[in-house]
């Protein structure tokens, strides 16, 4: 029934198994998906995480140690070591450097775990540790010229008539030497009026005004790192990094060591411009003449003829970088029994041209094309889907993330945030970013092991719940979306020119109707659409249409599409737009958002054919194509709800949608499902794929737990609060051997109770305590009574931060008046607050259960110090319908809180202090708690599925259902 495959399952710093014996085969066996093998995935599904030896000695005994808890204690399947900072010992690829990496090896093999060879010294790759390493330029020193290249151009100002002649002592290599006339956009080649021994050139400036000389020659740019345009560079690099680890452990390589990996290649380096010597013979040899006359259009609009030949410039660079560094890597990596991954720096640049080159193309010959989420503020989420997408095109099984890397001391929640956002949108392998060898001296936060008291306790569940996401998604299969977008490669190359006004950094040019990233973000992240980018030569080359559809043909990932969505397209090649002509003709829907192709890539004498396909397609009588002018949530809602009624997956009902993936392995269905929003929702979920006779289960990532999914009238409604993910899968794939008689990682839920009194300013309520500087605190404040507030808190690592401000205006809560508190915790990530049975707010979080207590200090602001009244504190952890107490304080007799007294009537009251926060709070963790829960089930009824492990009774429309016996407003 069954067609095998043989996985070799790497991480972007390590991958997450290996067979090395048929590591690049097509067919050999692998079983359907185990229920057991869910639950409790085994090392080599596991995430395997950075590992920083950074700024010390590193010493055998402790690299054995901490390697043996990173897999023991943190749930981590190995590690890629990345030597880091100019106080690392001992010297970089040195004997005694090798002696301790055949450690790490040995001890990794000891453990079943696997390793991915870091390529450099610090970072990016390509300088052996001249940058964030030693500082030493090892690579220049070794190879000075194979180092990177710079495009220079120097311009004489001519006078009409005149003789020009000047000696033109070049620095480097000529490549372009030509007049050009800024008015009338003429260009001259000028070779034949140059002496290539003297370096003198000598020409007369015909009559007309507005001419310029033109010298453009490559010259050494002086940064250390490897010419990545080279693979005669690249090969060097290789030999001095890669070889060296080969030549020490080649019985490992396939083995234990399953990857190498690289980190922030670009080409904004040399101010943007960078270039190689042979430029000009690789475009002579693919395009069959000189690229000379072409190259004022690396700076200027040179006419009709500009997008043409921006195109042919900008796409060969790409194709050299791409060829020269990562193809170079690849190639050795797969003679060497490994595969090769990592990931560009900058990708989430929109225009990519002098950055990336090409998003796209720069994962078309790796084994596992990657990202890097790093940093807050930045968009990079709006690029997972170019990644993905490049693995599509080209075949590929697995896409790589390099995730968390100086994103601070990040909340829980929001790890589980960023992957479910991440494998959703197609990346199957994250990599953690990172474990430090020296916790001490930690230059990007956060620090991802068990010495952290911000995350070591989760850490287990949070590398289960990302090994359960590596064990379904990560495996050969078809990505299944309806709606195929143009990557609009071709509009940015013709946009785009170089010394640019953002800076190379930013990519210089900010290509005039660029929306891609944005409409990518709307379909996805806000109407629920799934889709993927079409590279152009894919286009070309993979695609075909018949049926009805546009069809991505590939011996494993083929895709077939009923819409087309041009983003942002100006310029477009002619066959591209042929074909998608051809696809609309046969009944594919087009739409084009922003800007409307009216250029052709392949040359001016084109441009008009391009108008014409455009205009029949909008002016047709039958399936007119769409022009979506401004892009927002709901101009393509309307679009689509009319164009792509039938969709593969439909969401009906809930506040938003969710993000998803649909994947086809082995001729069956797999849907991961997950919400990334801020709210909680509920949604009724049709799937198009025919299920007569096909049943499905719900398997949860978080807790391994796995059930039958029924279905009501064609679908079935599913809650997923934030931070919430649920595959559904086809029965078929399932071997159910074990799973609910196994260890389950269910959290426990919980809810805290009181009575409060403010009697002034405020009062304020803390949970989750894990030290002084690690709580959540709920602060019902009255310090204006008209405009009383709930304020949460919450600290992390000694850093306080106000979560929200909800009105609680309407005499909710006044002064001197008691009210009633009840927090209600959904397995330790999920908060609902009540007021007198009035839920006031709800959010997640990471409330670990824990210590409970009191906070009350002094309001500078008003001169004042916080006073408040409480009692019956009690806690209750809840499993389904029922609950048990663990903790009463009725204040009768004693007081079990740290500070406050107890008054005549039975109440503590906690006043806060002008010198000090008085932190009223509970010595030790109420005991009892069960952390394996197992909710029951109810019978019968329409029901909604939660992933409590419980189904939620619907109650019709109005927008209220039921959880653990309590209406919820939702």
């Amino acid at each position: 029934m069954y067609r095998y495959f043989r996985l070799a399952l790497l991480t972007c710093v390590s991958l997450l198994a290996l067979i090395p014996s048929s590591l690049f085969a097509d067919e050999t066996p692998t079983p359907p998906y185990e229920t057991k093998e869910f639950v409790r995935p085994s090392m080599p599904w596991r995430p395997i995480p950075l590992w920083f030896w950074n700024n010390t000695q590193i010493t055998a005994s402790a690299l054995e140690q901490q390697l043996q808890q990173m897999v023991e204690t943190d749930g981590y399947g190995g590690c890629a070591i990345l030597p880091f900072g100019q106080g690392f010992r001992p010297e970089y690829l040195s004997d005694s450097y090798f002696s301790l990496y055949s450690l790490a090896i040995d001890k990794a093999r000891s453990l079943g775990a696997h390793m991915s060879i870091y390529d450099e010294y610090g970072f990016p790759s390509g300088s052996m540790g001249a940058i964030n390493g030693s500082g030493v330029t090892t690579f220049k020193n070794n190879h000075p010229e194979f180092t990177i290249k710079r495009l220079d151009k120097i311009e004489y100002r001519l006078t009409a008539g005149a003789t020009f002649e000047r000696t033109l002592s070049l620095q480097g290599k000529l490549m372009s030497l030509v007049a050009r006339n800024s008015k009338t956009k003429e260009i001259l080649p000028l070779r034949d009026y140059y002496d290539e021994e003297t370096q003198k050139l000598t020409w007369t400036v015909p009559q007309e005004s507005g001419w310029f000389v033109m010298v453009c020659q490559c010259v050494v740019d002086g940064d250390p790192n490897v010419d990545y345009l080279s693979q005669e560079a690249v090969s060097h690099f290789i030999r001095d990094t890669h070889e060296a680890y080969y030549s020490h452990f080649p019985n490992d390589f396939g083995q234990t060591v399953v990857s190498t990996f690289f980190d922030e290649p670009t080409m904004y380096r040399a101010n943007g411009r960078m270039w190689t010597n042979d430029f000009n013979e690789q475009f002579e040899r693919r395009y069959g003449f000189s690229p000379e006359l072409l190259y004022p259009a690396l700076w200027y609009d040179i006419g009709p003829s500009t997008a043409w030949a921006r195109n042919l410039l900008f796409s060969l660079h790409s194709t050299l970088y791409s060829e020269g560094f990562m193809k170079t890597i690849s190639d050795w990596a797969g003679q060497h029994g490994i595969l090769a991954t990592g990931h560009q720096d900058q990708e989430e640049i929109a225009n990519p041209t002098s950055v990336a080159g090409d998003l796209m193309l720069v994962g078309k010959h790796l084994s596992m094309p990657g990202i890097d989420k790093i940093g807050n503020g930045r968009n990079t989420e709006d690029f997972y889907k170019v990644v993905s997408s490049s693995a599509n095109c080209w075949d590929k099984t697995y896409v790589m993330s390099e995730t968390f890397g100086a994103m601070g001391n990040i909340p829980v929640e929001q790890l589980y945030q960023v992957a479910i956002e991440q494998y959703t949108k197609g990346i199957n392998h994250l990599i953690p970013h990172a474990v430090w060898y020296n916790d001490r001296d930690v230059t990007f936060l956060p620090e991802l092991s068990w010495r952290n008291n911000l995350y070591n306790k989760e850490l287990p569940a949070f590398n289960r719940f990302l090994s359960r996401l590596n064990y379904l998604l990560a495996r050969p299969g078809r990505h299944v979306a309806d709606v195929a977008m143009l990557y609009p490669i071709q509009t940015q190359y013709a946009g785009h020119y170089l010394d640019g006004p953002k800076g190379y950094y930013e990519g210089g040019v900010e290509v005039p109707g660029t929306d891609y990233p944005l409409v990518s973000h709307l379909l996805t992240d806000d109407l629920g659409i799934d889709f993927t980018y079409l590279h152009p030569e894919v286009v070309d080359d993979r695609c075909t249409v018949s049926g009805g559809q546009l069809h991505l043909n590939n011996p494993v990932n083929s895709e077939h599409f009923s819409v087309v969505v041009l983003p942002g397209v100006k310029v477009i090649s002619l066959t591209n737009l042929q074909k998608i002509e051809q696809a609309w003709q046969e009944g594919v829907r087009v739409v084009f958002t922003t800007q409307l192709p009216e250029q052709a890539a392949d040359g001016a004498e084109y441009d008009e054919a391009v108008k014409a396909i455009v205009d029949r397609m909008l002016n047709a009588d039958a399936n007119k194509a769409y022009f979506v002018a401004t892009p927002t949530e709901e101009t393509l809602a309307a679009v689509f709800d009319e164009c792509h009624a039938d969709r593969d997956v439909t969401f009906e009902g809930g506040r938003h949608p969710f993000n998803y993936l649909h994947k086809v392995v082995e001729g069956h269905d797999v849907y991961f499902f997950g919400n990334i929003d801020a709210t909680s929702a509920t949604n009724t979920i049709h799937l198009r794929q025919p299920h007569n006779g096909t049943s499905f289960s719900l398997l949860n990532p978080h807790t391994g737990a796995c059930r039958p999914l029924e279905f009501t009238d064609g679908g079935f409604a599913l809650t997923l609060r934030p931070n919430q993910s649920v595959f559904v899968v086809d029965n078929a794939l399932l071997l159910n051997n074990g799973g609910s008689e196994e260890p389950i990682d269910t959290k426990p839920s919980y809810a805290i109770e009181t009575r409060a009194n403010i009697e002034q300013l405020s009062a304020g309520l803390c949970f989750s305590i894990a030290g002084e500087g690690n709580y959540y605190m709920w602060q019902f404040n009255v310090s204006n009574p008209s405009q009383p507030r709930l304020r949460p808190h919450r600290w992390l690592g000694g850093s306080a931060s106000v979560l929200g401000e909800i009105d609680l205006s309407g005499g909710i809560i006044k002064v001197g008046e008691p009210f009633d508190v009840r927090i209600e915790v959904e397995e330790e990530s999920y908060a609902r607050t009540y007021i007198n049975n009035v839920l006031v707010d709800e959010r997640s979080g990471s409330f670990a259960f824990g210590r409970i207590g009191f906070r009350q200090a002094h309001d500078d602001a008003y001169g004042k110090t916080e006073i408040a009244l409480f009692d019956d504190v009690a806690i209750n952890v809840l499993s389904g319908d029922a609950s048990r107490q663990v903790f009463y304080a009725d204040f009768t007799t004693d007081n079990p809180f740290s500070e406050g007294i107890i008054t005549g009537d039975g109440w503590l009251r906690v006043e806060g202090s002008m010198n000090r926060d008085v932190l009223s709070w509970l010595s030790e963790v109420p005991t009892g708690v069960a952390h394996t829960l197992v909710p029951s089930y109810r019978e019968g009824g329409n029901y909604s599925y939660s992933l409590l492990g419980q189904r939620t009774t619907n109650c019709g429309a109005n927008g209220i259902f039921v959880v653990n016996g309590k209406k919820v407003i939702k």
